[in-house]
């Protein structure tokens, strides 16, 4: 093997790797967010529940609560999964980037690879 071919093993090697691992991190967070999403739509269908009723109504969480308690504890857990979910975001647009460029870059070189093979022949 001469020391062309073994840097160009370790390009593909080093490419494949990067397509490897950024394609587990797109699934990964794409799982977060599905999570985010699920508690989020909880707290949002337990509120809207809870908004039928009087405010001086007591509810059971743990220990009886006050419902405007319980309102903005929900509230508040609406907002930091629309947080948790943005950010996620984000980090599934980096990954999917990542990942569509290390896929880019590995076709790129089977193509030069080919194209350097046939131009021997």
């Amino acid at each position: 093997m001469s020391i062309n071919e073994q840097a160009l093993g370790q390009i593909v090697h080093n490419l494949q790797s990067k397509l490897q691992e950024s394609t587990r991190m797109v699934a990964s967070v794409q799982a977060q967010m599905q999570t985010r999403e699920r508690e989020k739509r909880l707290a949002e269908l337990t509120t809207k529940e809870l908004s039928g009723l009087a405010p001086e109504t007591v509810t059971y969480k743990f220990v009886q609560e006050p419902l405007p308690t319980l309102t903005k504890e929900l509230s508040d857990r609406v907002a930091e999964m629309e947080k948790d979910t943005t950010a996620l975001d984000k980090k599934r647009i980096y990954w999917e980037r990542s990942k569509t460029e290390a896929q880019g870059n590995l076709q790129e070189l089977v193509r030069q690879i080919q194209t350097a093979q046939e131009s021997r022949a």
